[in-house]
């Protein structure tokens, strides 16, 4: 467990987080190396890497479900861990790739949190996260009991979604949270958290290629260090960016495109974006 503060957030801060010089061990690992950025109020960013690149100790750190070793984290200046418990957990946000869905019924699942929605703000959450259509197919819809409702991977990622939205502060990590859904619900759930989700600062870490393009930052992690931030069309320029959404990941040795030692740098330009990337 973590220890909280007396502090409250500025009520008008448009959710701008800072990490200083952020680094934290996981089982005698560096899983993040002394990470300094900022983050606009208002931006989604999307947090690409390979496997163990450091992209879910980011998203932890960054909504507090954890602290890091070294340096601070910042919301709307005011440091994470001075926070007061319940102001943390109203302005801060969080959906999971396997989410746990507690409470008894499934509008209990959804409206579970720092604060109570009312039954209409859960089913527009519901509707956003793409889960209506098959609640309302349960025996008793959302009064049906959780242990009563067969859920697959992808409906429970979807309820995660929903009472993430349900309750979404300032600031709100997806973490890995839609990696059950296909592409098409993926695209209408995105749509849906940029038009009918309360707006606010976005952090989605992300193995699709389609999210890094929408998003309006991109934060490339390598070995649990930063090694570029940009927009997606702008990173798309490096051989080894377009690697990490090439089937099989970035290959092992030298990044591609990059001269051998004692060799010429390639001197054909980088293949423009796919349809899906612009």
């Amino acid at each position: 467990p973590v220890a909280h503060g007396p502090l409250t957030l500025p009520a008008d801060g448009p959710g701008t987080l800072e990490l200083r010089g952020v680094g934290a061990v996981h089982d005698g690992v560096r899983v993040l190396d002394d990470v300094t950025l900022t983050l606009p109020g208002g931006t989604t960013v999307a947090v690409v890497g390979r496997s163990g690149a450091g992209k879910s100790a980011f998203a932890a750190v960054a909504g507090r479900l954890t602290d890091p070793d070294e340096g601070r984290v910042l919301l709307d200046g005011v440091p994470l861990d001075r926070l007061d418990e319940g102001e943390l957990r109203r302005a801060v946000g969080h959906a999971f790739a396997r989410p746990a869905l507690l409470g008894a019924t499934v509008a209990d699942a959804v409206g579970f949190g720092a604060v109570t929605p009312t039954p209409d703000e859960v089913r527009a959450a519901a509707r956003a996260a793409g889960a209506d259509p098959f609640v309302t197919r349960l025996p008793h819809g959302y009064d049906t009991l959780l242990d009563d409702a067969p859920l697959s991977g992808g409906e429970r990622q979807r309820l995660g979604l929903a009472r993430a939205f349900a309750h979404a502060g300032r600031l709100l990590v997806l973490d890995d949270a839609m990696s059950g859904l296909d592409t098409v619900t993926q695209r209408e759930v995105e749509r849906a958290l940029a038009r009918d989700v309360r707006p606010g600062t976005r952090i989605l870490v992300a193995h699709r290629l389609s999210t890094a393009a929408a998003a309006d930052l991109v934060v490339w992690l390598d070995t649990g260090r930063v090694r570029a931030t940009g927009s997606h069309h702008d990173l798309w320029r490096d051989p080894a960016y377009r690697a990490l959404f090439a089937a099989g990941g970035l290959p092992p040795g030298p990044d591609p495109g990059r001269a051998a030692p004692g060799g010429r740098p390639p001197t054909t330009a980088p293949p423009a974006p796919p349809e899906e990337a612009r």
